[in-house]
């Protein structure tokens, strides 16, 4: 049994997004073999399901991270890659959100000199993980080949990890978002009544957040092109207003609501809830719905995404709509689970719309589809190559004098270093010292 820190950059709590989701679930998970505390940046109002739950500060970060066997991350700071080489503690990367690639999207309208910034942190972090990171998990095969070629281009692709396991999924493998492994059971009131939505109307429902990176526009353009005929079809926002404050408000999220009004659909067959429903009551709105969307604009994020509330569809059976282009989509169509559609085309998204709302024989042969997929994606089967790497770690040798250099580059950049320590010769010096002792003393 292994000591196991699962840490969380975003919240944990009764509401929470998709990354305290799922590491709320690796730690239940892991917790059957393993000693698991999960490290949170807040103060959880919730108490752990067979794992310990701890605050973090990160000006205080290091107690956290000392008597551990195993770190996982979704990142990894230079404090953690020095404190884990120092107490030769594994880490695990957990790379299943190109964040970089979000970056692009979200920052697009600032100053060129300014998304220039925000990339070089993204960069900087993202070749320092994957630097130190002993092994790194992601979600679906396409993040898995854009990672091992970023592995590769950092040259951790060696003769000696080939001669560990010729697959490299020791070093990389494939952890995808999880469904529960209970069934999903009422416990409350869901939205229809709440939003004054008929029995017999058929609901779309938008299971999480409006990213910039999706395409609700489309979608509501394509409700509206069917309510000129028919006014039984909504589609319901389920939260706008993201849990974590540190998240910054999204502009699609406005634009998509405006586009709402404009029309004269907000609060007649577009409605939005501008909270975030609790993790634990997200299964009463679910099973009060007809059919789970999820519809995205063709970006380089798209390629790369795993649309992880698709995976509540699943948990309740949800025909699903779908945009094409990203792993989800291919899922979706291979296994006849929905309908997937072109990119912002209204005229597609409005007939699979009417198909899935009238066509119940359809709608019935997908839901059966979908249930035979979900024992694929139960949390308890899709942490298997996390227990592979915790009882069967990919061993590394020590970090060669290029990789040494990278560390002077990736501290250079940490502006937060510079400023605390009044200068840039101070952190310079004092980041010789520390990586020289990482990259050479170490056992």
């Amino acid at each position: 049994m292994s000591k196991v820190l699962i840490f969380s950059q975003d919240v944990i709590g009764k509401t929470m997004a998709g990354p305290g989701i799922r590491y709320w679930e690796f730690a239940k998970a892991l917790s059957a073999n393993h000693q698991v505390t999960l490290a949170a940046p807040n103060h959880p109002d919730v108490t752990g399901e067979g794992f310990k739950i701890v605050s973090y500060n990160n000006k205080a970060i290091g107690k956290f991270l000392d008597g551990y066997d195993v770190i996982i991350s979704q990142s990894i700071s230079p404090t953690m890659a020095y404190l884990a080489r120092r107490n030769n503690t594994r880490v695990i990367l957990d790379y299943y959100d190109p964040i970089l690639l979000e970056g692009l999207e979200i920052y697009k309208h600032q100053p060129m000199q300014t998304q220039a910034n925000k990339n070089s942190r993204f960069l900087a972090e993202l070749q320092l993980s994957l630097q130190f990171a002993d092994s790194v998990i992601c979600a679906s095969q396409k993040q898995r080949d854009l990672w091992l070629g970023s592995l590769m281009g950092l040259g951790r692709l060696t003769p000696d990890a080939y001669a560990q396991d010729v697959s490299l999924n020791r070093l990389i493998d494939v952890v995808p978002f999880g469904l529960q492994d209970d069934e999903p059971k009422k416990t409350g009131e869901g939205f229809r009544k709440k939003l004054g939505i008929a029995k017999d109307d058929t609901v779309l429902l938008w299971g999480g957040g409006i990213w910039n990176w999706f395409d609700p526009l489309t979608l509501i353009k394509a409700v509206h092109q069917v309510s000129q005929k028919r006014d039984d079809i909504k589609l319901v926002f389920m939260g706008l207003k993201h849990p974590n404050s540190d998240v910054p408000e999204m502009e699609m999220a406005t634009e998509a609501v405006n586009l709402a009004k404009e029309l004269d659909l907000y609060d007649k067959q577009v409605f939005f809830n501008y909270g975030w429903v609790p993790y634990g009551e997200r299964q009463n709105h679910f099973l009060e719905a007809d059919i789970g969307v999820s519809t995205h604009f063709n970006h380089v994020e798209t390629r790369f995404s795993f649309r992880t509330r698709v995976l509540d569809y699943f948990w309740t059976e949800l025909p699903i709509i779908a945009t094409e282009g990203d792993s989800m989509a291919e899922l979706i169509a291979a296994r006849n689970l929905g309908i997937t559609v072109p990119y912002e085309n209204i005229d597609a998204l409005a007939e699979a719309i009417i198909k899935l709302a009238d066509d119940k024989k359809f709608a019935k042969e997908i839901k059966n589809n979908i249930k035979q997929i979900r024992e694929e994606y139960r949390w308890q089967k899709v942490v298997s190559p996390i227990r592979s790497m915790i009882e069967h770690p990919h061993a590394r040798k020590k970090i060669t004098y290029a990789e040494f250099k990278h560390i002077l580059a990736i501290y250079r950049h940490t502006l937060k270093d510079i400023k605390d320590a009044k200068g840039v010769w101070p952190v310079m010096t004092n980041v010789a010292s520390k990586a020289y002792k990482i990259t050479f003393k170490r056992s």
